[in-house]
């Protein structure tokens, strides 16, 4: 199916809105994800970002970026478990992922985890070919996406809280709490190093049931922090409310950004180890 006969399938189809182009984790966010994930790996692959962490950290946020020009970029940064029956039934297969909900809902709702291998393989071909720069570049977007992944509200139909009459929570988890968290470089992810793992081109489909497990405790915590602060409707939240949330989820986000960045790192020694491990090229 073309580029064109997608997006015309969306609309048709009368699939659900996107949301307003809010980008998961933000710019820090990514950025600080990106730097985790090169952390976190081992000697081989780790030596062919030397000298270049600030290109990854640089392109973390592109997909973004792309929203705004290419109209299938923001089905690659989720995957809404709904429509399949719950994240358990998503298959892992593209084909019948697409035969289970049909084709227009199958890139509607999300391509995450495809996305994801999509870019593995990318990788795997910059090293494979020892190309440090591109191997850079392809590391930066392949963390957006694990990092997209990540977020509950990436999971779910129910992406900007609307649908609970919370509108703006997928803003407030992923972008407010981080901003509060790291805004004033008092927090970091932790190091935590990255192995392969038994069956890593699965990992994908782990993280998004993962993810959707926590959406009704991150719901339920929105709400218990939103009592006793109340506001004119539309109203930002006030102090009151931030202190309640990053009390009640801040280790939520601390723990799902710290966790992006080693499966980030583990999908970057998967390319290096589906190339063939090659050693880095020498500087210059």
């Amino acid at each position: 199916m073309s580029r064109s006969a997608l997006f015309l399938a969306v609309v048709i189809l009368g699939l659900p809105p996107w949301a307003p182009p809010l980008g998961a984790w933000g710019a820090l966010g990514h950025q600080l994800l990106a730097g985790a994930a090169l952390q976190d790996l081992p000697a081989g692959p780790a030596a062919w970002f030397a000298g270049r962490e600030a290109a990854v950290r640089g392109h973390a946020n592109d997909p973004d970026q792309w929203k705004r020009e290419d109209p299938l970029e923001r089905p690659r940064h989720c995957l809404y478990c709904e429509p399949y029956g719950g994240p358990a039934l998503v298959p892992l297969d593209p084909a019948r992922a697409e035969a289970r909900i049909g084709a227009g809902r199958f890139w509607a709702d999300g391509q995450a985890p495809w996305a994801i291998l999509d870019r593995v393989g990318r990788l795997a071909r910059a090293f494979a070919a020892g190309d440090p720069d591109r191997a850079a570049f392809e590391a930066a977007i392949l963390s957006h996406y694990v990092g997209d992944l990540s977020v509950p509200m990436h999971t779910t139909l129910n992406h900007n809280g609307g649908l609970t009459g919370q509108l703006g929570v997928h803003h407030r988890w992923e972008i407010g709490l981080l901003e509060r968290l790291a805004g004033a470089g008092e927090w970091r992810p932790e190091p935590r190093p990255a192995g392969l793992g038994e069956r890593p081109r699965a990992a994908p489909w782990d993280w998004l049931r993962e993810s959707f497990a926590q959406i009704p405790g991150l719901l339920a915590d929105d709400l218990s922090a939103a009592q006793g602060c109340p506001g004119p409707a539309g109203a930002e939240p006030g102090e009151a409310y931030w202190r309640a949330f990053l009390r009640l989820q801040g280790p939520r986000v601390q723990e799902q950004l710290t966790l992006a960045g080693q499966r980030t790192a583990r999908m970057i020694l998967l390319a290096w180890t589906e190339a063939g491990m090659p050693p880095a090229p020498p500087p210059g």
